[in-house]
Parts: C-alpha cells; structure tokens; sequence
C-alpha cells in the first residue's frame, strides 16, 4: 500500500513537473541564467588568489594555480554551458540612477580570467582543442556582459576580449593551419559587443530620468543637498565634509534653487541622443565635434556630471577596434604570412601595421597609443 501511495505522488509530482516545465521559462534559452549560476559558485579567493588570477597571463602554473582552477571547476563549465546560447538577457535596471549596481562586471572579469589561466595550463599540456575552448568562452563572456546597456561594463567587456587575444597570442605559432583557420571561423562567429550608442540612449538617458525624479521629491534645501553628494568626488578621512562642500558649490551653479538644477538638467535632454550620434563617427571626428558640444555646455553644472566619460568610452572603442585589428593580422600572417598585413589596415589611423620579427615569432604594432602611452600591439609567441 506505501509503495503503491508512493509511486502516486512519484507520477503526480513528475506530471506537474512536466507540466511547469513546458509552461514556463526555457531556462536554456538565456545565457545570462548560465553566467549567473556560474558566478554564484565561484569560491571566495584570498587575496594572493586574486593577485593570481589578475595576473593570470604570467602567474606560475603552479600547484597553488591549479587549486584555483580546481575549486572553479563548476563556474568554468556553466560558463561553456552559456557560450552555447547566443540570447544573453541580464535583466540590468536602473530605477536607482548612478546608485544601479553591476554585480555581473566584477565576476565576469574573474570568471574570464580564471578561463585564461587554464587556457595556459591546457596549451602547455599540449590540450590545445580544449584551450581553445576557454579562449573562445573568455571571449564570449566579454561580449556578453556588454549586453546590459551600460557604458561601463563596455569597457569591462573590452578589457576581457584584450585579455583573451593575449593568452591566446602567445601559442598561436604553436597551432597548424587546419586549427588556426578553425578558430578564425569561432572568432568570426563571436556575438557583437554591445553599442554603446543604445547605452547611451536608454542607460544614461535612465539616469538623467532618475536624477530629475529624485530632485522633485526632495522637500527642502537640506535634503537636496543631501542628495547633490553623489556629484563629489572627495575621498580621505574628511570625505564627507568635501562631498558635502562639492555639493554645495554644484547647487549655487545651478542658481541655488531646485528649479535651477531642473532647468539644466532637461536642457541636457537633446544631447543624449545627438552624443549618441557622435559615438559612431570615427575616433578623430567624434572628440572634434563632442569637443564643441562640451564647449556649448561649459556652463550647464549637470551636463559636466553627466557627460565627461563620454571621451573615455569613445578612446576605449576606437583602442578594441585596433586590437581585434591586430589579432586578426596575426592570425592572417600566421597562416599566410606578413604579406597578407595589407589586407588588414589599421582601423583607425589607417595604413598596415609594423611588422617585427623575432626568435619564436613576430610582434604587429599600432601607431594608436593606449592608455599607457605606448602604441597598441599584439606579440605572437614568445621571446623566451
């Protein structure tokens, strides 16, 4: 009787699972529920962790390494689980303005990061179709994570697809021609990176959303300033008395009124979608013509909050369409030899890239400098 009342409940409970599972969310059909589960399971690192998968393209492969790539085994395989699904949907906010958090950007960095480190590991195993892999997923997470609509995880997401090409640089001369071309083929495939246009369309227009909003509920000048702190940048033990003064000095700016801050933040309105525009045209005649917009709003207090990183985004843009230049190149020459180079023009200052050889493999260089003031470039195996 038991079993018979237990193999009941068995068909019961197995019907209505059934029945749930076709009526509701295809699970599989957004990667981001991948990447989330994967980034819930990461283990908590120490600080000499991090230290090594921040470095994860020169840390040792050691035994401290493969503890690290041990524990993270389940967050890498959820990773590979959502590189199979193009949809990535984050499900990102922003009732709460520049206060919306990004949980996403800091765990893709490390999860990308952890997936270089074995992708390094496997190379010297000589598994190279398994590194691969890992390179591809890395780069995939990077694209992915761009899919929010935020300007800031953009340039997470550009840092990761740098991050990736350069571990993956190293033992390309290492490669036959039948897995070089294959891999050409999964990079070409790779989903695009977020626009950040549209991110500043509907994100940053959100923000400005939000910033009027919260001004109209504040019910007296104490409490707007209260509010106005976020505009500060102070840092130290006397943090809160400088961001209180910054404040201060940004209210008097706006006329000393809350109408004032209301009036110049709806005159920023018609610049979100014209500084949309200006993304998309190239890197030397976007920061001419954005230049002459900031210069029309030197006087407006909140289009100088608001807009400044806008530059930044542009530069970072105009730095990952060179390096995915450059890997392309390297892939090319690799193949073809530094002849094919002419087919692959420098996407913003235009003209080939400088070609060095060395002992091991070769090196392809910009004349667009980075952040660090040197030319962008991509080293193809190693000097050692």
């Amino acid at each position: 009787m038991l079993r018979a009342l237990c193999l009941t409940m068995a068909l019961v409970l197995l019907h209505s699972g059934s029945a749930f599972a076709e009526s509701g969310p295809d699970s599989n059909a957004n990667a981001a529920l991948k990447y989330w589960q994967a980034f819930a399971t990461l283990p908590v690192f120490t600080d000499a962790e991090n230290q090594k998968i921040g470095d994860c393209l020169t840390t040792p492969l050691d035994d401290s390494a493969r503890k690290i790539l041990t524990n993270s085994k389940y967050s890498l395989t959820m990773m590979h689980y959502a590189t199979a699904i193009p949809h990535c949907e984050w499900g990102i906010t922003f009732e709460d303005g520049v206060y919306a958090r990004l949980p996403h950007a800091s765990p893709a960095r490390v999860l990308s990061s952890l997936a270089c480190l074995r992708a390094r590991k496997r190379f010297e195993a000589g598994q190279n179709a398994e590194a691969i892999d890992d390179i591809v997923a890395a780069m995939t997470l990077g694209r992915q994570a761009t899919k929010d609509g935020t300007l800031v995880v953009g340039l997470v997401g550009y840092a990761i697809d740098h991050r990736a090409t350069e571990a993956l640089s190293v033992y390309l001369p290492k490669l036959d021609a039948k897995t070089i071309k294959a891999l050409k083929a999964r990079v070409d495939a790779l989903p695009p990176f977020g626009s950040p246009s549209r991110a500043v369309i509907v994100t940053e227009k959100a923000t400005i959303d939000w910033f009027i909003r919260k001004v109209k509920e504040t019910k007296d000048e104490k409490s707007l300033l209260s509010f106005l702190k976020f505009v500060g940048i102070s840092e130290g033990k006397d943090r809160e008395a400088g961001l209180a003064r910054e404040a201060r000095e940004f209210f008097q700016k706006c006329g000393g009124t809350a109408e004032g801050v209301l009036k110049f933040a709806e005159e920023t309105r018609p610049f979100y979608e014209n500084s949309a525009k200006l993304l998309d045209l190239p890197l030397d005649e976007f920061q001419k013509q954005f230049k002459a917009q900031s210069d029309k709003q030197a006087a407006n207090p909140v289009y100088k909050v608001f807009f400044p990183a806008l530059n930044h985004v542009r530069r970072s843009k105009a730095a990952a369409d060179v390096r995915s230049a450059l890997f392309h190149a390297a892939i090319a020459v690799q193949l073809d030899g530094k002849d094919s180079l002419k087919d692959y023009p420098d996407p913003v200052v235009g003209g080939p890239f400088e070609y060095v050889a060395f002992q091991g493999g070769f090196g392809l260089r910009s004349t667009m400098k980075g952040p660090n003031d040197k030319p962008l470039s991509i080293t193809v195996g190693s000097r050692n």
